[in-house]
């Protein structure tokens, strides 16, 4: 027998020996197309807010991508309440100083006529409802609120959360606008939703921390100071934008679906490269090399990449609605949205008892693997409206390397992205998602709005769900399970 068709069958036997999740494991670890698609989506498409013309060019871009990894690829539309993009923002601050402070708006903040809104700025500390009775009379005027430095996702949730008073205390005492201290340092900007979200119906900005600052000594001194505001928005009706899906189907119950999602959209001040590109290319390539192998699962592996994350979760939400039907054959949805720390835990979101489950497909990573999984609930990204619905679902739990520092600002770019732990991690998604497509059995039967309601009890998160404009659907059924 020739020695060249000698090396062939023992190569041959070895693949096979090594089996497929070893495999797919050592292929998406070796040298792949991840990091230059990355580079497409961020530099070169840059932002991507969902109803904008960037939006739009990544719908096809994710397409044609997904399409050339060699799955099923389709898209799916979504309804989009309202559609908005600050396409500038600019202050004035004169009075007792005068100087250009830099500025930006938070979602769905409304715009201004071109001369701008001048009126008086008032310092407000951190906005609690006795702050603002020691202000005075804020009618008709800027109210500056105080923040302390983010540091961790803790604090960010925070953000979220305590915006719900500073908001409505600013609205009922008859405020013209609010300006947040920036939580970031060094003149950084960034973007949230406010919490009443596409609701929004006067103007909101965040205001460098270092100009902020400025700002609130000169006030607690005594100075007067006005403010100039000018605002031009993008802000128009409903609209429909996209998702898109590809999927590997089972080939013994292809019914059933294994879920994982990432999301498309992002904020515009920088290129959404943690926040979520890198985890968009990381289901991308999954899907690619797994067909690229020829791996074929039990179940059926749909890759989710979600649109309208950042304005409410609004394509996962139009996805459990448009599926609702076919969600008792959603056995697992996973979201991957925390960046490109490196992966040493899931979010259990309630359901401990898919630990067991992770411990046992990733089993091959090593005996030793520290996992630090968490059995808390995340409400504030795609995995919210299949926890709502009752399916089991997990989130992706990073180290947190630099997302809070750049995270929703103009600093989350593709420099920011940690390329050997996007590689790991997508190995160990990899990994996870083949071998539980693959169990005998899946035992977790989808809960009851009674117990899915017992964890929100238990796991007090009625004021998040609040800050996220999530509470109101929950309690009159139109968004989770009735």
């Amino acid at each position: 027998m020739p020695r060249v068709l000698l090396l062939f069958l023992f190569a041959t036997v070895t693949i096979f020996a090594q089996g497929e999740a070893e495999m797919l494991r050592d292929q998406l670890l070796a040298e792949t197309p991840i990091v230059e698609d990355l580079h497409e989506l961020c530099d070169q498409i840059g932002g991507r807010v969902t109803g904008t013309e960037p939006n739009e060019r990544a719908i096809e871009w994710a397409m044609k991508k997904m399409e050339a990894t060699g799955v099923r690829t389709w898209k799916e539309p979504i309804r989009m309440p309202r559609r908005w993009h600050e396409k500038a923002a600019s202050a004035a601050i004169t009075g007792g100083s005068e100087w250009n402070p830099r500025v930006t708006c938070r979602a769905f903040s409304t715009g201004t006529t071109a001369e701008g809104m001048t009126t008086d700025l008032v310092f407000v500390g951190k906005g609690e409802h006795e702050d603002f009775e020691k202000a005075g009379d804020v009618r008709g005027k800027f109210v500056l609120i105080e923040t302390k430095v983010m540091s961790n996702l803790t604090e960010l949730f925070l953000e979220y959360i305590n915006a719900i008073e500073v908001e409505d205390n600013a609205k009922e005492a008859g405020a013209l606008g609010i300006v947040y201290m920036s939580s970031r340092e060094k003149k950084l900007l960034y973007r949230h939703l406010t919490s009443w979200g596409p609701k929004t119906d006067m103007p909101v900005i965040v205001m460098a921390r270092d100009d902020a600052t400025r700002c609130k000594r000169l006030l607690k001194r005594g100075k007067s100071l006005e403010m100039t505001l000018k605002i031009d928005v993008i802000d128009e009706g409903p609209y429909v934008s996209y998702n898109v899906f590809g999927e590997i189907p089972g080939s013994e119950n292809p019914e059933e679906i294994m879920l994982l999602g990432a999301h498309l959209d992002s904020w515009g001040l920088g290129t959404g490269a943690n926040d979520n590109g890198c985890n968009v290319n990381m289901l991308i390539d999954i899907a690619r090399q797994m067909n690229k192998l020829g791996l074929q699962p039990k179940r059926t592996i749909r890759f989710a990449l979600w649109n309208g994350e950042e304005q409410g979760m609004l394509g996962s939400r139009d996805y459990t609605q448009l599926h609702k039907d076919e969600l008792d054959q959603h056995l697992m949805a996973i979201s991957i949205d925390i960046g490109s720390g490196k992966i040493d835990g899931f979010f259990t979101n309630g359901q401990p008892e898919l630990r067991k489950e992770v411990a046992a497909a990733c089993e091959l990573l090593g005996p030793d693997f520290d996992w630090q999984h968490s059995d808390g609930v995340i409400v504030g990204t795609d995995n919210y409206d299949f926890f709502a619905q009752g399916l089991p679902n997990m989130v992706g739990k990073h180290d947190v390397y630099n997302y809070c520092a750049d995270y929703h600002s103009e600093s989350d770019t593709f420099d920011k992205v940690n390329q050997k732990n996007l590689k790991e991690n997508t190995a160990l998604l990899g990994v996870l998602m083949w071998n539980i497509a693959n169990q005998e059995e899946w035992n977790y039967p989808r809960k009851t709005r009674s117990e899915i309601q017992a964890i929100i009890a238990q796991q007090e998160l009625e004021s998040g769900m609040r800050a996220l404009n999530l509470w109101e659907g929950w309690e009159d059924g139109s968004r989770g399970l009735k």
